[in-house]
């Protein structure tokens, strides 16, 4: 079959969408590709056809488990034979699918850019046909980026074991400098191709609000715009508070983040995508695979981390073209929070040594000893026992993970789940006759909000520092009042684990260059998203800039070519008519336009708005023409 007729047979669609057709033949051609297609372009279907067309395996390197189980879950269901192959499975279980990879069973094999670092899984590579190469995410290769990955620099060593694999790397989005890494990393040969989709997307409507009463613009903003939306919010418990200041104020909201269980995100993004749920407030775990064309609005209640983010998660609205918002609520206080949150997550490395050994200490770990072990985590002991702020340990954490020192499990980022199943009324006449657990509960709900309608994550540990209890007295309570059906205590499915990457050093390796060059880039993308947000320009331009596009005229709609428009008032549409009904097929010079429309400041200001925005075209000679077919 050709690439439209597997389209058609396995996808039911009867053409590609641009540049789609494009890639695809690029690939079978055998050229290593960089693909750059906005959110929601039909990425994956660029390498997916490829991989159908070749004869063996494609193999799939992508950076999250959700996305590799969203997609091998779609091929599965239209007859394709493939396997996510992550953290998750046991060794015993990859022993088993190893042989099965090697004998062929799977067309299509995902795998996370950590399964690379281990020897038997590129021995079990070495011997298995593969055909394909697909690198989902691509843009976490280069430290330039907003979500580099260390092991994504492995891949190069793939790239050595499939000499003559063609590679197809992916991205919605990439500067000039991301590109660049992204060719040189990969391995990319001479014959190599490039395929970008302009980021300018002409329905949508970019609009910056400077409020700091956030909550109430939230409400008249979701009132105002009709149609299905999605809120973006920085943390688990934003998300939860802003659900249901929602729902008090008559809009159908639910909220999501990556720590509830898989059968509680399904089911709230299924109720979402069917149009049950109208406005779903998120943290950055929701969008990634999801496919809803008629999303009306995306509003950042949050400063995002990068334009690069911003860019991908505000891209989910309006995939069906038609006209659509994209807000960004700010303040000034938010500037500050967003540099001060920036500057917590890179620590130096006396502090980051200081971590490791009491860690190493808690465990009673010896020097050269811990190699490939995995012991549970206690943070809130160690937080006790050793004088440190949890969300240090959380950063040091990350950065030794980062490092490649240790590796953490995954129920480490789903702790326990609380909910209140009364009401405030029957609270207080709890109170009346169990005095011993006013001030308990209390504490509680002064701690989380929200905490009546939905299950909220929370910390035993910090309830026990609150209340100057021990751990285990919190738990006892929490787990008293649930068999007095009180409360819901959800306690972690299974503790914490750390596993050792590497023997325990005297030193851990702390290359503070690399760090330092790390924070630099962050402070630049986020300085970026500041003046997204501050400057007076077209806002549709400024991401266009930031990715590298120069030749943009002004969107025309943002809420600053808005403003524009307003502040010429009638006198653009009067402009605007003397050119139509002026301009023939032929050029003309600047001059003999303003000898139709007049010599008058606002007039010439006028001018400039359609020459800024497309609508006065000059050609190389310097003269105008009317483009009519302009909307603006």
């Amino acid at each position: 079959m050709n690439p439209l007729e597997i389209l058609q047979k396995y996808w039911g669609h009867k053409s590609f969408r641009p540049l789609q057709e494009d890639i695809i033949h690029a690939v079978i051609s055998k050229s290593d590709t960089l693909a750059i297609l906005p959110t929601g372009g039909g990425k994956s279907i660029c390498f997916q056809i490829p991989g159908l067309y070749f004869e063996g395996i494609t193999l799939v390197i992508s950076p999250l488990i959700a996305l590799m189980n969203d997609q091998v879950e779609n091929l599965i269901k239209r007859g394709i034979s493939s396997i996510a192959f992550h953290s998750g499975i046991t060794r015993r279980e990859a022993e088993i699918e190893y042989s099965n990879i090697k004998n062929g069973k799977y067309r299509f094999v995902y795998v996370s850019p950590e399964r690379i670092k281990t020897e038997r899984f590129k021995e079990v590579i070495a011997e298995t046909p593969i055909k394909l190469l697909a690198i989902d995410e691509a843009h976490c290769i280069s430290q330039w980026g907003y979500d580099f990955r260390p092991e994504y620099l492995l891949i190069s060593e793939l790239r050595e074991i499939l000499k003559d694999v063609p590679c197809i790397a992916l991205t919605a989005s990439a500067t000039p400098q991301v590109e660049k890494d992204i060719i040189q990393f990969l391995l990319f040969n001479n014959s190599s191709k490039t395929f970008k989709q302009t980021v300018t997307r002409p329905n949508l409507n970019y609009v910056v609000l400077d409020d700091e009463n956030k909550n109430e613009r939230l409400i008249k903003i979701t009132n105002n715009l009709k149609g299905t939306g999605i809120i973006y919010a920085k943390n688990r418990k934003t998300t939860v508070a802003l659900a249901s200041l929602l729902s008090k104020n008559g809009v159908v909201a639910d909220f999501y983040h990556a720590g509830l269980d898989l059968e509680e995100r399904n089911k709230k993004q299924e109720s979402w995508q069917k149009g049950f749920t109208r406005v779903i407030v998120c943290t950055n775990a929701f969008g990634m695979g999801i496919d809803k064309s008629n999303v009306r609005f995306v509003v950042h209640y949050d400063m995002p981390e990068s334009l690069e983010a911003y860019y991908q998660e505000a891209g989910r609205a309006g995939r069906d073209g038609e006209e659509s918002w994209c807000v960004l609520l700010y303040c000034k206080p938010d500037i500050i929070g967003a540099e001060k949150l920036l500057n917590s997550k890179y620590l130096d490395k006396k502090t980051v040594q200081n971590f490791f050994n009491a860690l190493c200490n808690q465990l009673q770990l010896v020097y050269n000893g811990g190699f490939d072990e995995t012991f549970e985590l206690d943070t809130g002991e160690i937080a006790k026992k050793y004088k440190f702020q949890l969300p240090e340990i959380q950063t040091a954490l990350g950065m030794l993970q980062k490092d490649g020192v240790i590796k953490l499990s995954e129920s480490y980022a789903n702790p326990s789940r609380l909910r209140i199943l009364t009401d405030n009324m029957n609270l207080y006449k709890f109170y009346l006759t169990n005095p011993t657990f006013e001030l308990f509960i209390k504490t509680i709900l002064r701690m989380y909000g929200g905490i009546f309608d939905n299950y909220i994550h929370i910390s035993e540990f910090e309830i026990a520092k609150n209340l100057k209890l021990s751990v285990d007295k919190v738990k006892e309570g929490l787990i008293r009042l649930t068999k007095m059906q009180m409360f819901d205590y959800l306690p972690q499915n299974e503790k914490p684990a750390v596993t050792f990457l590497m023997p325990r050093p005297e030193t851990i390796p702390y290359d503070s260059q690399r760090w330092k060059f790390l924070k630099q880039a962050a402070t630049d993308r986020l300085k970026a998203v500041f003046n997204y947000a501050t400057a007076n320009e077209c806002r549709q331009q400024l991401i266009a800039k930031y990715f590298g596009e120069t030749d943009n005229h002004f969107c025309g709609k943002c809420d600053v070519c808005r403003a524009k428009k307003k502040n010429i008032g009638d006198t653009l549409e009067n402009v605007k008519n003397v050119l139509k009904k002026y301009f023939t097929q032929n050029y003309c010079s600047f001059e003999n336009i303003i000898e139709q429309v007049g010599n008058q400041p606002q007039k010439i200001e006028a001018l400039r708005f359609l020459m800024d925005t497309g609508q006065l075209k000059k050609n190389k000679e310097g003269h105008y023409i009317w483009h009519e077919t302009a909307k603006k």
